[in-house]
């Protein structure tokens, strides 16, 4: 009876009435970003696209081939790799990066839209001038170890991590659009190694920022224990709201999804606004313009 059920006409139109539509979790995802992020990410999409090649996948009397475009108009030119030739592998790959930034800019184009908002004529990227940019972040190795490779927990990301709370702070991650690397490899001071649980990049601002989770805020031993990695946090230059989002819990209480995702895309809004804020600053002191708004997407 069951399995006659789910093949009727009446239950499979359920199902796709009831079902989101197929953009609904970016839609949630970039809501939780400041105006000034949507604009800056449009812009800085815009403008890799545009220096670019284009790419497609096709066929080919039964092979797979891919195409590359440059120029423009009557300018066009247009080479082609078949799969087996030497470069396949190569532009493979440049296809996807193509793909997935093609993809990313046709979700916050829509969001731009939705919150009827233009990128200014004079509109221009700021950057932070922190040595902890996405050129670091790039060159960080991931290093899980051997009790996390045993464990049940495995990230959206692909890693083995040690709790499920560390699990979420991933899930966070990805529901915000953000890549991420876990417990990379930092080289402090004097040769001092430390592994913060997550990084992740911000382009728009050429950053990387850090996320520590404090499992057993509630705990004295616990927290005497990670104080010494917190201090050496901050003697080398990585400070807590700064470069550092410190998420806290207890032994029997874990922050929600939700709320993970609100405090680090806030961390993410407030930090693109004191860079561009601090540009402004610096070409003019005397200037009264305000940066463009910095209030979460509306609702």
């Amino acid at each position: 009876m069951t399995a006659e059920c789910s093949q009727c006409r009446f239950c499979r139109f359920l199902s796709v009435l009831f079902s989101p539509p197929p953009a609904y979790n970016l839609y949630m995802k970039l809501s939780f970003y400041s105006d000034l992020y949507i604009i800056s990410e449009c812009h800085r999409l815009n403008g890799i696209l545009n220096n670019m090649p284009r790419y497609k996948s096709g066929m080919h009397r039964g092979i797979q081939l891919v195409r590359e475009y440059t120029g423009t108009g009557s300018g066009i030119i247009r080479k082609e790799v078949h799969e087996n030739g030497r470069d396949f592998a190569s532009i493979r790959e440049k296809l996807d990066q193509y793909n997935k930034l093609t993809e990313r800019k046709k979700l916050f184009d829509a969001e731009l839209h939705r919150r009827r908002l233009t990128i200014p004529a004079d509109f221009r990227q700021c950057r932070d001038s922190s040595p902890f940019n996405v050129n670091a972040w790039k060159q960080f190795v991931p290093c899980s170890n051997h009790y996390e490779n045993r464990n049940q927990y495995v990230d959206p990301y692909g890693f083995n991590v040690k709790s499920r709370s560390e699990m979420l702070v991933g899930n966070a991650l990805k529901d915000l659009g953000l890549e991420a690397k876990y417990e990379p490899l930092l080289v402090l001071k004097g040769g001092r190694k430390k592994t913060p649980d997550y990084s992740f990049p911000v382009p728009v601002i050429d950053r990387c920022f850090f996320v520590e989770f404090v499992g057993m805020a509630d705990d004295a031993n616990y927290i005497d224990s990670n104080y010494g990695k917190i201090d050496e946090y901050m003697r080398n230059g990585i400070l807590p709201n700064r470069d550092l989002i410190l998420i806290c819990g207890t032994e029997n209480w874990l922050p929600s999804l939700e709320t993970m995702k609100i405090l680090i895309a806030s961390f993410i809004n407030s930090a693109v606004f004191s860079v561009y804020e601090k540009s402004i600053r610096t070409a003019d002191p005397y200037s009264n313009q305000k940066p463009p708004p910095h209030g979460a997407g509306a609702a």
